[in-house]
């Protein structure tokens, strides 16, 4: 069974599972989204193994891109890699997301990963469409792939772009426009303005236009522009999700009603509790997590009971347009709850389903059969476990790192000719390093000795002896004292290996001593010689 996948920027990843298959495995398998990574892993797939065959068939179909990918089975553990949320870079936070797709009223719905496919999509018709979509919104800087900032980036601005995001004012708005032109189209550029991206993301409209659109729109938008010059892809996409994380609406799933059922137009579900929206006059009613007591829902009607400002049990009913959105606005609840607001995830959220008929049968005779069950919920772990698993897996792919067999270190080719651009700075970088630690008089022996009271290190300990004065500062030398470095930036010398006592502190002794210290000394001496003769 083939299923196509949306991505946020239009991209359409087909892939294809097993006709009895659960969302898991159409999430996880993913293939390929970027071609130069498939040619990459193709060509050492060949390399290494030129008896087998993989058959890559791309095909480009209006704005949107295929890719196929048929493997043997016996090549299956070698190319999965292909699969995934790997190639997309998601693989260790994939919780953040989830599949949407259409039912038959045109609603969009989750699908739920634990259960089938088939049974969810009623058995549509082939192939089978979904979009892959952030289903629990985080801070960025709780993110730890770029490569699942980037989702979330793609998802913000389709978000922005669609209206469905509101932001406060104006000049926040052209705060976004630039930062979605810097991530996409680089620097301003004054001869080739992106005039067509700025048209399109001037579709973003603040919450209330309280005042009209700026004559100088336009102009503002080239300012923030010019402003966030130098600034990188991935910076600019983070900024964009910092803005947009900082908006009340951030990471609220909307549940809308035609029929107005007790002047309730709206209801949103988001990170911190539920948002019930009335009339365009009457103010929004925000009702946190701790306060609810219980929901239920009932074919279209879903029924919730909280405690209001003054602690009394107060209930909300609100009509939907289907059972199954009644049913997603309750599992939308619970599993937001669970994850915003848990430690862990409860097996009485787990383990809840429910059974077709054929299956309520079957239980009646053996209760611990599958036929017929559903899982109401697909949520795995809290937004606690899921930060923690993703830096425990990407700290053990680290960890995990390969090293080259010791034989093959030796058999590898002297690098000493390489014209390697990396390789000559990393030899000119070991040359300096290496210079850096021998003596600067004698550049023979290891720096091991500091000059005081300056306390430069220039010099070893023979050097050191014969000077008298600092040969960087000029400054006379005191005493000289040996200093030890780090073994690994050290060699040992040894044709004048040093004595015990030498490693001491050394008082300096200078090699020819001035003119008036000589003459005094003499004096001193000629003293001596005469008392001594007086006394015998």
């Amino acid at each position: 069974m083939w299923c196509l996948v949306s991505q946020a920027n239009s991209v359409i990843l087909e892939v294809q599972v097993d006709p009895k298959a659960i969302g898991q495995e159409c999430l996880e398998k993913l293939p390929v989204s970027i071609i130069s990574r498939t040619l990459s892993i193709l060509y050492d797939f060949f390399r290494t193994e030129t008896s087998s065959r993989i058959y890559l068939r791309g095909t480009i179909l209006a704005a949107d891109t295929f890719y196929r990918y048929e493997t043997l089975k016996r090549f299956r553990n070698k190319c999965s890699d292909l699969c995934a949320c790997d190639c997309l870079g998601i693989s260790k936070e994939c919780d953040y997301f989830g599949l949407k797709y259409q039912n038959a009223k045109g609603e969009e719905l989750w699908l739920n990963l634990r259960n089938p496919i088939e049974r969810q999509t009623g058995g549509g018709v082939a192939p089978l469409r979904f979009a892959l979509r952030v289903k629990f919104w985080v801070p960025p800087h709780l993110l730890l792939q770029e490569a699942t900032r980037h989702q979330f980036y793609l998802h913000s601005r389709l978000e922005l772009v669609e209206g469905r995001l509101k932001v406060s004012d104006w000049s926040s708005v052209a705060r976004l426009v630039a930062l979605i032109a810097q991530a996409e189209g680089g620097d301003y550029d004054a001869l080739l303005p992106p005039h067509a991206l700025y048209s399109q993301c001037c579709q973003i409209q603040p919450i209330e236009p309280c005042e009209a659109k700026p004559q100088d729109f336009l102009h503002r938008i080239v300012q923030q522009h010019k402003e966030i010059k130098g600034m990188k892809a991935s910076t600019a996409e983070y900024w964009l999700l910092k803005e947009v994380s900082n908006l009340d609406t951030f990471g609220q799933e909307m549940f809308h009603s035609k029929f107005g059922y007790n002047g309730v137009s709206m209801i949103g579900v988001g990170p911190h509790g539920i948002t019930v929206y009335r009339g365009q006059d009457e103010e929004t009613q925000n009702i946190p997590y701790t306060a609810i007591q219980s929901a239920t829902s009932q074919r279209r009607m879903f029924h919730l009971v909280y405690l209001s400002l003054d602690g009394e049990e107060t209930s909300l009913d609100f009509k939907l347009d289907s059972s199954q959105s009644a049913s997603g606005l309750y599992r939308a609840i619970t599993e937001k709850h669970a994850f915003y607001s848990c430690e862990t995830v409860r097996s009485a959220v787990t383990a809840q389903f429910i059974r077709d008929l054929k299956g309520t049968i079957i239980s009646i005779f053996n209760e611990d059969s599958t036929l017929g069950k559903k899982y109401v919920f697909d949520i795995r772990r809290t937004c606690r476990e899921v930060y923690d698993n993703a830096r425990r897996a990407l700290y053990c792919e680290e960890a995990n790192i390969e090293l080259p067999v010791e034989n093959e270190i030796v058999d590898r080719h002297d690098c000493d000719d390489c014209q390697n651009r990396k390789c000559k700075e990393s030899r000119e970088c070991l040359a300096r390093l290496l210079d850096a630690m021998l003596c600067r008089i004698c550049m023979d022996r290891t720096l091991d000795t500091a000059l005081f009271p300056c306390g430069h290190a220039v010099a070893c300990l023979d050097c050191a002896r014969r000077c008298e004065r600092c040969p960087l500062c000029r400054a006379d030398i005191g005493h000289c004292r040996t200093i030890y470095l780090p073994i690994e930036l050290t060699h040992v010398d040894k044709q004048n290996p040093k004595s015990p006592n030498d490693a001491m502190e050394t008082t300096f002794v200078p090699t020819r001593k001035p003119t008036t210290e000589r003459i005094a000394e003499r004096i001193l001496t000629g003293n001596e010689t005469n008392n001594n003769n007086n006394n015998i």
